[in-house]
């Protein structure tokens, strides 16, 4: 080695972001973190505080809103079978004053319960009211002397069904119910266009058939092939009895190759073919 040469020693490699690695360095990291951590406290306090003065001051208006009173009831339908005042005293027994509390499933129950009423519809409508539709049943014909069937053929029982007169009579077994209804309406519709009207259907357990007409003409049908034995009534009814309707009282279709009629006394028609 020469003379004047400098010996070098090895580097110290300093830590990156202190000017010197000290003891008092590492006091100021924990003292940042502390005013850290107390900044977030007190800003987690201060939202706290403002959550519950809006919860004061939102409360009572929340629950003065729930507890807002059912000012009206409007009920709406045909009204035909059941009266306007029947259905509002329903709802009536069932109210009790508010209006974001009503229970409207109950209410529909309730208004269904009643036998002459189909469906029930309820809505709110704001602020307070109530608005329900009534949809009433569709009486088909009398089921005995204890109901009505309805257009699917249910049996719907109802205390009085003086009202229902004018509508056809009909009577079986309850498990039939759905079948004599569409022979009703199949007999019908084949009779409509004669001006004839069906009065009563009977259907005994064995499934024998009897008619009354227009005029309480009574024709007696007997089991089995129902609608071809009323086209041959209704090709007798064209070709010969609609000129003596007036004299008919009854008429057997049971035949296989015809029909009998049996005529009123006294009537011209008795008079004519009777000897």
């Amino acid at each position: 080695m020469n003379e004047g040469t400098v010996r070098k020693g090895p580097r110290v490699k300093r830590v990156q972001g202190f000017n010197k690695v000290s003891p008092q360095g590492v006091q100021r990291e924990d003292v940042a973190g502390k005013n850290n951590w107390l900044r977030r406290l007190l800003g987690t306090l201060l939202c706290l505080t403002a959550l519950a003065l809006a919860a004061y001051f939102v409360a009572d208006p929340v629950k003065r809103l729930l507890q807002r009173p059912l000012a009206s009831v409007m009920v709406e339908g045909d009204f035909f079978y059941i009266s306007k005042e029947r259905a509002t005293e329903l709802l009536s027994a069932e109210l009790d004053g508010e209006f974001l509390q009503l229970d409207l499933m109950h209410l529909k129950r309730v208004l269904e319960s009643e036998p002459w009423i189909e469906h029930a519809a309820l809505v709110r409508r704001w602020p307070d009211a109530l608005e329900v539709k009534i949809t009433e049943q569709q009486p088909i014909a009398r089921w005995g002397k204890e109901g009505f069937l309805n257009q699917r053929g249910e049996i719907i029982r109802v205390p009085d069904i003086s009202m229902l007169d004018n509508l056809p009579l009909l009577e079986g077994d309850e498990i039939n119910a759905s079948e004599i209804m569409q022979q009703y309406q199949d007999m019908s519709q084949l009779l409509r266009s004669r001006q004839l009207d069906v009065v009563a259907l009977k259907s005994d357990k064995k499934k024998s058939w009897r008619l009354v007409l227009t005029g309480d003409v009574e024709m007696a049908i007997g089991r089995g092939q129902v609608m071809e034995k009323m086209r041959r009534f209704i090709t007798a009814y064209d070709q010969h009895l609609n000129k003596y309707w007036e004299d008919v009282g009854a008429i057997d279709v049971r035949y296989t190759n015809g029909v009998a009629v049996q005529w009123l006394p006294d009537s011209n028609a008795n008079k004519k073919y009777i000897k």
